[in-house]
């Protein structure tokens, strides 16, 4: 059977749908390139044999047609028949009838003979092969880029099997996790609010759940996604690391389709099909299910205990809805909500043991909420074969807040006293968002796109609320954190030139401006890349990209929680920016089955935001920005990639050498000092067999250096001041991140086992349970000295999910 190349290039992602009229204009063009523009205008992918089109070149020039019509037209004189099967357009050779009895085959002097029966027609199989949904790398001229399907995210074996676009991207060069398990992400020595997470275009400011042991995408929901790392295309700015882009799927018009997954921590149900002949719609909606969970943990803990009862709830969900109109065969209109939201309820009451003279009661309880909406419109229009457009409306907002209430009751000989302290806290940034993106492609090689956005952006960093209560004396505090409006305003172009078979440019241009609190910061962001191709195999690159950043987040902690704060560069701080040149080199073999890569970069960031030494001195009541500093950065390093591209067996080996480093004046006496995620070595390797039609099996080893952290080796003790009283310890100041963790290593499993109704998936976390060091806590032993105690987690986690397809 000869090996099939499914060809699923979508361009003009914008303006899919489900039109099946078709406008081409093509002179002399290779076959594979008229095929990505009737990709994108239908939604339908070419299946065909990987040497059947080899040097065929086209010539067609039609508009507004039927699809099938269009295909006669391309096809009418070569020996190459078609068949429009589901969202697959199969190609095979025609075939000459083969008399099939009696009659000697082969070469001359064979005896191998064939049945006489009627004459019989050899044809192909059809076989679909999943494949990239991106073109290979060494067609392009990106270096760092990467596109994932939903079927890639789903075949990374992931932590309680809840797959995750995040944790998919782990798995790719250059990119680290940051803590064991969680979402956060890591980019060529970056922090984490250094990534533009984006849904369908749109910012989020949050993407993760229960401190970033799950991201906020929806796989039921995703359609593919497009990454960037190091060539970064005009139109994105904003961030210093990387920008990624969720996709959402679209309504089907072939009837009501949908899925129901059921987890041991989740459960996910997504439903799509027509409203008319032209109206679609799609949602998908997730609930965790650990507030159901707890729930005989707890009462089994509280019976234990007649004093003491605990109060734990924790849940999160996800809702994405979609509307998809297409007017004609040019005019397309979509209206999409996303609402995500994180609820955590803590506390616990105490009673003591009632006595005739004394006794009291503690009651204590917190309450957490975050979240984000995301609402937008937009229409995708076609003006002509050349252009098209895009036009958004949105509103973007991540919400958090923060509430506690604590009360202690005295009953001391009939008298009763009572204290009572209640703090609040809220946090949120909001955006009012219009832009405007254009495609145009001329018959030169030449594809310019260009557009603008304009932002309003609405920021409240960290208000908070405390009150204090004894008796009839109460004490109201508020800080002085005010709201602040900004105005961003983003233009850009770029223009992707095919200049001829060998060399390849993009150059394009940022351009923005940032408004708040009286002062005005303008943003210059030239992006260049190159790519000579000496061979139809081989590629060599060269990149440099500027970017900026007005925006950053406080973190105090490795997790994701709702106390970090989305903050706007104000009075005293600059703008980041970060400049980023990068070298690659690229293979891949004659029959596309297998590819390599190798990049190499160096990334110098000013301004960069961090908390100073000891800001926890400082008064509660200060303004957010005095307890902060900023300084500079340096990251480099190369990343290496083998992977193979089709067949029943695939994946890719990765590997990572980098550096990254921090400087503040206000920070480490001046002096320079290693990231966080400082991690010299990480090696990635990732499987996917395709046993049959029915079984599949995943595994993902990952290994890299240990994480950086500050450890304070030495304390100062208070002198005894007799009375049994020994004074207390406090930590002497020390270096930061002075202590480099062990090496991290795990492997994930899944299989996959697929009948007639659905799947079911079987997974194992962590799957030879290598305990790994995620931190060093001070602790005494039992002669009361000082000790230093490894802190490990996750062991080996199994996991159980089965999903029902309809």
């Amino acid at each position: 059977m000869r090996r099939l190349l499914l060809i699923p290039v979508m361009l003009c992602m914008h303006v899919i749908g489900m039109a099946q009229n078709v406008t081409v204009k093509a002179v002399d063009q290779p076959a594979a390139v008229v095929f990505r523009s009737i990709v994108g205008q239908t939604g339908k992918n070419f299946v065909y044999s990987s040497e059947l089109l080899k040097d065929m070149r086209v010539s067609v020039n039609v508009k507004d047609k039927p699809l099938k019509q269009v295909l006669r037209i391309m096809f009418k004189d070569s020996d190459i028949e078609w068949k429009i099967k589901g969202k697959n357009i199969i190609l095979k050779r025609k075939m000459a009838p083969v008399r099939s009895r009696n009659r000697q085959i082969g070469m001359p002097g064979s005896s191998s003979v064939v049945p006489d029966a009627a004459p019989t027609t050899e044809m192909l199989d059809e076989v679909v092969v999943v494949s990239r949904l991106e073109a290979p790398a060494v067609a392009t001229s990106e270096i760092g880029a990467k596109k994932l399907t939903a079927h890639d995210i789903v075949n990374t074996p992931v932590l309680f099997g809840e797959s995750d676009v995040i944790k998919a991207l782990h798995m790719q060069p250059g990119i680290s996790e940051g803590q064991e398990g969680l979402s956060g992400m890591h980019v060529h020595g970056g922090e984490s609010d250094e990534n533009l997470y984006m849904l369908d275009n749109v910012p989020l400011y949050q993407v993760n759940h229960f401190a970033g042991l799950f991201s906020a995408f929806n796989p039921e929901a995703i359609r593919y996604i497009d990454f960037f790392k190091s060539s970064i295309p005009a139109k994105y700015d904003g961030r210093l690391s990387s920008y990624l882009d969720v996709r959402t799927v679209n309504g089907s018009h072939d009837g009501h389709h949908g899925s129901f997954r059921l987890g041991l921590t989740s459960g996910a149900f997504n439903l799509s099909g027509p409203i008319s002949r032209k109206t679609s719609y799609s949602v998908a909606v997730r609930r965790s299910w650990f507030d159901v969970l707890s729930i005989p943990l707890l009462a089994l803990a509280n019976s234990s205990d007649e004093q003491e009862k605990i109060r734990f709830r924790y849940a999160f969900m996800d809702l994405n809805a979609k509307v998809t109109h297409r007017f004609s065969g040019k005019a397309m209109a979509f209206a999409s909500v996303y609402f995500g939201n994180d609820i955590l309820k803590t506390g616990s009451t105490y009673e003591s043991e009632s006595s005739s003279s004394y006794r009291w009661d503690d009651k204590d309880k917190s309450d957490f909420s975050w979240g984000n909406f995301v609402a937008q419109a937009g229409l995708d229009y076609r003006f002509n074969p050349s252009l098209t457009g895009e036009f958004t409306a949105a509103y973007t907002r991540y919400f958090s807040n923060m509430k506690s209430d604590v009360r202690v009751k005295e009953y001391n000989f009939g008298n009763v006293s009572e204290t009572h302290s209640r703090t609040g806290t809220d946090n949120n940034i909001g955006d009012w968002i219009i832009k405007a993106d254009f495609d145009w492609r001329s018959d030169a090689g030449h594809r310019v796109r260009f557009g603008g956005n304009h932002i309003l952006h609405s920021f409240l960093p960290a208000r908070t609320y405390r009150s204090h209560t004894v008796g009839t004396t109460q004490t109201i505090s508020r800080d002085s954190t005010y709201a602040y409006t900004a105005n961003e305003t983003n233009l850009y172009v770029e223009d992707d030139w095919n200049i001829n078979e060998k060399f390849r440019m993009n150059a394009g241009l940022h351009l923005s401006m940032f408004g708040i609190d009286g002062k005005s910061d303008f943003g210059f962001g030239p992006r260049l890349s190159f790519s000579y191709r000496p061979d139809e195999n081989w590629a060599l690159k060269a990149a440099y990209a500027r970017t900026n950043q007005y925006v950053h987040q406080l973190s105090e902690t490795y997790l994701s929680l709702p106390t970090d704060q989305w903050v706007p560069v104000t009075r005293g701080f600059k703008p980041q920016n970060a400049d980023k040149v990068s070298l690659g080199a690229y293979w891949q073999s004659s029959d596309r089955f297998f590819a390599a890569s190798a990049e190499g970069y160096y990334k110098i960031m000013r301004n960069l935001v961090d908390y100073r030494d000891e800001y926890y001195l400082q008064p509660p009541v200060e303004m957010w920005n005095a307890r902060l500093c900023s300084g500079k950065g340096t990251a480099r390093g190369v990343d290496l990639k083998f992977e193979k591209v089709y067949g029943k067996l695939t994946g890719h080996v990765a590997y990572s050498l980098a550096w990254a480093d921090r400087t503040f004046p206000d920070k480490n006496n001046g002096l320079t000092f290693p990231a966080r995620f400082d991690n010299r070595h990480t090696v990635n390797i990732l499987l996917n067999w395709n046993v049959s039609a029915k079984v599949c099996i995943n595994a993902a080893w990952t290994g890299h250096s240990g994480n950086r952290f500050t450890l304070l080796p030495q304390v100062w003790e208070a002198p005894d001041f007799g009375n049994n009283y020994s004074g207390d310890e406090s930590p002497l100041k020390a270096p930061v991140n002075n202590w480099q963790l062990p090496f991290y290593h795990r492997l994930d499993l899944s299989f996959t086992v697929r009948n007639s109704r659905g799947y079911w998936n079987f997974g194992l976390y962590n799957a030879y349970c290598h305990m790994n060091t995620v931190a060093i806590r001070r602790a005494y032993d039992n002669g009361g000295h000082p000790v230093f105690q490894k802190v490990k987690l996750l062991p080996v986690i199994p996991s159980i999910s089965y999903t029902w397809q309809f």
